[in-house]
């Protein structure tokens, strides 16, 4: 299997993992408050498996360097499979585990913003954009896209910052 595969399906497991351990701590039922920061730790798991698949691609190909762009397309392919894997497994989740979820969260967020004293106008875009949003195609838009996006744009700073790291010794002459 390709690396590039083995560590998607290890982000896009560990997402899933992640997300499914917030269910059981209750932050998508009764902690609703709290999601809204541990809701990153997806996006941290990610950035974390490309750093230490990035890392192992150096030491496979016994570089000292790895270019950008090659860092780019590794990063943005392994984001795409991992991208693949949590939509799929958010669909899985919408559609048996806790398919109340996107109502208790509009319901929420409207009374949030109510409070706030926003307009109803932004509260209905808000609602009808949130609404589109857990639909099949806006979780495979949300999820493939910008999962592939952020794993595309973090994986050139993560290569050059490997490539700092493992500066080759300077010989003086």
């Amino acid at each position: 299997m390709r690396p590039e595969m083995k560590y998607g399906l290890i982000a896009g497991l560990g997402m899933s993992l992640w997300m499914l351990a917030e269910f059981l701590l209750g932050l998508h039922t009764t902690h609703l408050d709290l999601n809204t920061y541990t809701n990153w730790g997806t996006e941290v798991i990610l950035f974390v498996i490309l750093y230490l698949f990035l890392r192992q691609k150096m030491s496979v190909l016994q570089r000292y360097w790895l270019p950008v762009w090659e860092g780019f397309l590794y990063g943005a392919l392994t984001s795409l499979v991992a991208g693949l894997l949590f939509c799929t497994f958010l669909n899985i989740y919408l559609r048996f585990i806790n398919p109340d979820w996107p109502f208790h969260y509009l319901n929420w967020h409207v009374a949030k913003m109510r409070t706030a004293g926003q307009s109803e106008d932004s509260i209905r875009l808000f609602a009808g954009s949130f609404r589109w949003s857990v639909t099949p195609v806006g979780l495979a838009v949300n999820s493939i896209g910008l999962y592939t996006l952020l794993g595309a744009l973090v994986s050139p700073v993560l290569t050059m910052w490997l490539n700092w790291r493992r500066k080759e010794p300077f010989e003086q002459r």
